[in-house]
């Protein structure tokens, strides 16, 4: 199952490449207004995305947690070369936006995890501390 949620992770990652890459220049902008309209926009939808992508995945119960880390860590890892070569992979965008869209990346890849988390259901016995 984490190999068919880190696989469907890197297409995840690779869908919010191709839209920056073609579309970039008009969803993140210098214009600090609409950065912060993304910023507050992106966690509600990489919920819905992730929620779908952890139905389509039909995970265990109680395995959430371990789907939505398998779905985050490809974006995590890839999204760090991204924003490292930023101005050659989004020739279309304001080369000043490498670190917005660094946090950005790392923001919504977060959200997939945060939704994981409070997904996944622990047994009782599990709910040891």
């Amino acid at each position: 199952m984490i190999i068919r949620a880190m696989g469907l992770g890197f297409l995840l990652w690779l869908a919010i490449v191709a839209l920056f890459r073609f579309a970039g220049h008009y969803v993140l902008t210098p214009d600090e207004m609409q950065r912060m309209i993304v910023f507050g926009a992106t966690p509600p939808v990489m919920w819905i995305v992730s929620y779908a992508a952890l139905k389509l995945l039909k995970e265990a119960r109680g395995d959430e947690a371990e789907a939505a880390i398998g779905l985050a860590l490809p974006g995590l890892f890839l999204g760090a070369f991204v924003t490292h070569e930023f101005s050659r992979v989004f020739p279309n965008m304001d080369a000043t936006l490498d670190s917005a869209f660094g946090g950005l990346i790392m923001f919504a890849f977060a959200s997939v995890l945060f939704l994981g988390l409070c997904l996944t259901k622990l047994a009782p016995q599990d709910e040891r501390v």
